[in-house]
């Protein structure tokens, strides 16, 4: 049996790994929590978050996980601002950005962290009293897309180029701005591909990754936000959907399911009443998963509900 460590496995990812790997029979699984034995010799990292990925990566000086080769080229993407520039340089658009918040004249206003690899702050500002709240200098300023969900496509990638992708919007989030997935749907449009190819290209990126966009009515067009260079929460709707994930990451085959709409329950549990709400039509038709075990979803809303 291959052993497999899993790092950074509190994330969602881990559980969704760990639910498929045991499945084959074919793995002998580890977690770096609360401790690993560091003497034994893995045949399979999964650095489950993106920093893991990055620390593993600078200490192992690669990281392979079944056909693909991760490339330091990826890291680029750690840091916001340059691989924006990138991006609109190859002609794909991305919101009006801001360095400086002495700079802002308009309302509302996104931000977050300049760098993925660091604590990640997010979030609205209504007006300019708001931006008395941020004191961090390692945020940066965006053009606030309205539009409902985000949009994002999951590829595996070869030396710039896609091998095989999958596409998604993301239609209820927590937190709402943007976050963990409690409602997804699957999206077909040719133009979410061809502006990730053209991304992926241009970065000559290998590996894994998810590329985020919002849609702009204005603009009449997606907007790339950023790419996420690590697995992705939602990561088990694309293996669903293109079993050829599994089979390329790890050797695995599942059969192909045709899901437009899944719910991931545990989320919804943990969401506030408006998502909740929001989320019962979506219960009633789409596939229901899971990042963790319902149980312990309960017991985290019953504590969270309690008084302080």
């Amino acid at each position: 049996m291959k052993k497999v460590l899993f790092l950074q496995s509190n994330k969602d990812q881990a559980y969704t790994f760990s639910k498929y790997l045991k499945k084959s029979n074919k793995f002998e699984l580890y977690f770096d929590k609360p401790k690993y034995d560091r003497k034994i010799n893995y045949d399979v990292v999964i650095p489950c978050g993106a920093v893991s990925t990055l620390l593993y990566f600078m200490d192992k000086g690669s990281l392979k996980i079944g056909e693909l080769d991760f490339a330091e080229e990826n890291f680029i993407t750690y840091e916001k601002i340059k691989t924006l520039k990138l991006v609109k340089n190859i002609g794909v658009h991305i919101p009006r950005t801001y360095n400086n918040k002495k700079d802002l004249d308009f309302f509302p206003i996104f931000y977050k962290s300049l760098r993925e690899d660091t604590y990640r702050e997010r979030g609205i500002l209504l007006n300019k009293e708001d931006l008395k709240k941020i004191k961090s200098k390692t945020v940066f300023y965006q053009e606030y897309i309205p539009s409902v969900g985000t949009f994002s496509v999951g590829f595996l990638a070869d030396r710039g180029k896609i091998i095989t992708s999958f596409a998604q919007k993301e239609v209820i989030s927590v937190p709402f701005h943007g976050g963990s997935a409690v409602v997804l749907e699957k999206i077909e449009d040719k133009r979410l591909h061809k502006h990730s190819e053209k991304i992926v290209k241009a970065l000559n990126y290998s590996g894994w990754g998810l590329a985020e966009f919002k849609y702009c009515d204005t603009r009449d067009d997606y907007i790339f936000m950023e790419v996420n260079a690590k697995f992705w929460a939602s990561i088990e709707f694309t293996f669903l959907n293109n079993p050829l994930f599994l089979k390329l990451l790890f050797d695995i085959d599942i059969k192909k399911r045709n899901l437009k709409k899944a719910v991931f329950i545990d989320r919804v549990i943990l969401s506030n009443r408006r998502e909740i709400f929001k989320a019962v039509p979506f219960m009633l038709t789409g596939k229901w998963l899971k990042t963790q075990p319902i149980k312990k979803a309960i017991r985290r809303r019953l504590n969270s509900d309690k008084p302080n």
